[in-house]
């Protein structure tokens, strides 16, 4: 590898905006099931069909990303990331913030210590092997390819290749913890994993059980307001 230090730097980068997008969508998604509660049911009910939709597709997505992301067999991913940047650990020079550090702020990581550092995530990822690998058996056999049995027995997928949520966030959070600290290691900052945007589902959904309320206050209706009017497009 020509430049490995540059080359390592930029896929860890790519590596860490694809995954991010992927956090998102796995956030939202767990921001609309909150709404199927007592008392928040009715709100998401308004649209339950996009929102059916939206739940599809954004679970497909995910699941697709994650594996993708998360496999050995791809050209780039995370495992291929890990196993270069052990090949480069000289290289690539790795540094840690040690404040108390003679020379500086950052300290040099050795090429012995930082291989040991990516051995252990390598660790932490096969521990998560079995998970990972029931990603992967969902997307080949029921999203990107069409396996018989499972085509003629939707619900046999999800008994045969179980998927929780706490199972998913443990996962996203190991990935997450690995990326942040090579981020740390070769960038010299910190980066907090997350998009943070106020704009997501609930600002809708809040919106629309707000106007639910409104429409529903027999005070303000016998006052001479009518909710009728601010449905009308031309408003």
């Amino acid at each position: 590898m020509i430049n490995p230090k540059e080359k390592l730097r930029e896929y860890l980068d790519h590596l860490i905006h694809r995954f991010l997008n992927i956090k998102s969508i796995f956030q939202e998604l767990n921001r609309v099931y909150a709404w199927h509660v007592s008392g928040r049911f009715e709100t998401i009910n308004l649209s339950s069909y996009f929102f059916q939709l939206s739940t599809y597709s954004m679970t497909r997505i995910y699941l697709v990303e994650l594996a993708v992301i998360l496999s050995e067999r791809e050209d780039r991913s995370l495992l291929d990331w890990l196993k270069k940047a052990h090949e480069h650990a000289k290289s690539i020079g790795p540094t840690r913030y040690n404040p108390n550090y003679s020379e500086g702020e950052r300290e040099p990581i050795k090429p012995k210590e930082y291989k040991a550092i990516i051995d252990k995530h390598i660790s932490q990822l096969e521990s998560q092997k079995n998970v990972i690998e029931r990603i992967k058996a969902l997307r080949d056999k029921s999203i990107a390819h069409l396996d018989k049995n499972y085509f003629d027995d939707p619900s046999a997928i999800n008994r045969d290749y179980p998927i929780n949520k706490d199972e998913i966030v443990r996962l996203i959070e190991a990935v997450s913890e690995i990326l942040r600290q090579h981020y740390s290691y070769l960038f010299q900052a910190a980066l907090r994993m997350e998009i943070l945007s106020e704009m997501n589902v609930d600002v809708i959904l809040n919106y629309a059980r707000a106007f639910q309320r409104v429409r529903k206050d027999t005070a303000l209706i016998e006052k001479g307001f009518r909710p009728v009017e601010y449905m009308k497009a031309d408003y």
